[in-house]
């Protein structure tokens, strides 16, 4: 019986040949144009915001559970920007023992 390393030898080989094969084959890519366009973007009507949600985008006074939101915000930015220095310290004190 074959062992299972002499088999997986040839067959990755093989693949690999075929894998040549076709992309040699394969047509060449065309390289995308890109084209001038002189006419102004068209966003939408007169009544159409430029963005379909920019009404409400900052309406902060609408969020729901606003303090809860800014609360937890403000504590995971305190919590990031205090641990930084701390991470910091300690991997150039793991760099300097070696």
């Amino acid at each position: 019986a074959p062992q299972q390393g002499t088999v997986a030898l040839p067959m990755s080989s093989a693949l690999l040949n075929l894998a040549r094969r076709a992309a040699a084959q394969a047509p060449a890519r065309v390289a995308a144009r890109r084209g001038v366009s002189t006419s102004a973007p068209k966003f939408g009507g007169a009544d159409e915001p430029a963005y379909i949600h920019a009404e409400k985008m900052y309406d902060v006074g609408a969020t729901k559970a606003r303090p809860l939101v800014f609360g937890v915000a403000t504590a995971a930015v305190v919590l990031i920007g205090g641990y930084i220095p701390v991470y910091a310290c300690q991997f150039q004190n793991r760099k300097a023992a070696g």
